[in-house]
């Protein structure tokens, strides 16, 4: 059998500078939608953890229980256990491949993921895993962008382009560029119940910033004049990026 594994699927960030984003994400931020679901004591798992940022809140809202972030990508996991270890808070973060995950059946009483699925070429075998290891009644609690709502201004048709480079190359690595609409549907065929989906723009503080981010990614796909074009309009006075998600909330059925 072929086992699969999501940096096989997965576009990571192309340099230090494009790290900086999901750094400077919080649970407040980002995971508000899920923040009224959380209990202290609960046992949660984030997938998709990155730099733990968005982790590290989320174990404060369920003190004294714990949360345990996964990634696939292991560069950043050392630092953010050093961060939990500072801040006294019951926080793990391990490398780990979400198709096939080494917990135990019905282990979590939540699971968390932020900008992921967006990524994943099977979103369907990660739901089901996810499934396993929770404990019936447990509740999951997904955001991913969604491409279709990207606006920039002032527009223009080259940086335009370069969007549609983007997506292009998101498309190619297995990433759905609409993962963010298709969470409510993609949780029901999974087997969850009571499904609630939500939506929310998020409009960058820094221009310049995210539109480095995804200059660098361009970049690295050998699209130079794509990523210069991308960065020269972010210099503008007034630009602006806003950006689409979706988010979605389901329960493992206690039958």
């Amino acid at each position: 059998m072929n086992t699969l594994s999501v940096s096989d699927f997965y576009l990571p960030p192309a340099s230090a500078s494009a790290a900086d984003l999901p750094a400077r994400r919080s649970a407040g931020t980002h995971a508000s939608f899920a923040l009224p679901l959380m209990r202290p004591g609960m046992r949660l798992l984030d997938c998709g953890c990155g730099h733990g940022s968005i982790t590290l809140g989320l174990a404060e809202r369920v003190r004294p229980g714990g949360i345990i972030g996964i990634d696939v990508q292991g560069d950043s996991l050392a630092q953010a256990n050093e961060k939990a270890a500072e801040r006294g808070l019951n926080a793990a973060f391990l490398q780990a491949n979400l198709y096939e995950l080494s917990f135990g059946a019905a282990e979590f009483d939540g699971v968390f993921s932020h900008a992921l699925f967006e990524h994943l070429a099977h979103p369907l075998v990660a739901l089901r895993e996810l499934r396993r290891v929770m404990k019936p009644g447990a509740f999951i609690a997904l955001r991913s962008l969604d491409w279709g709502g990207f606006v920039l201004e002032p527009w223009d048709e080259t940086v335009a382009a370069a969007l549609e480079t983007c997506k292009q190359m998101q498309a190619q690595k297995g990433g759905d560029i609409h993962a963010g609409r298709k969470l409510p549907a993609w949780l029901r065929a999974a087997g969850f119940h009571h499904v609630t989906p939500s939506a929310s723009y998020e409009i960058h503080p820094s221009t310049t910033l995210i539109a480095g981010d995804l200059a660098q990614q361009l970049e690295q796909g050998g699209h130079t004049e794509a990523a210069q074009n991308m960065c020269q309009w972010a210099t503008q006075r007034g630009a602006l990026v806003a950006q689409s998600w979706f988010e979605a909330v389901g329960w493992k059925p206690w039958m």
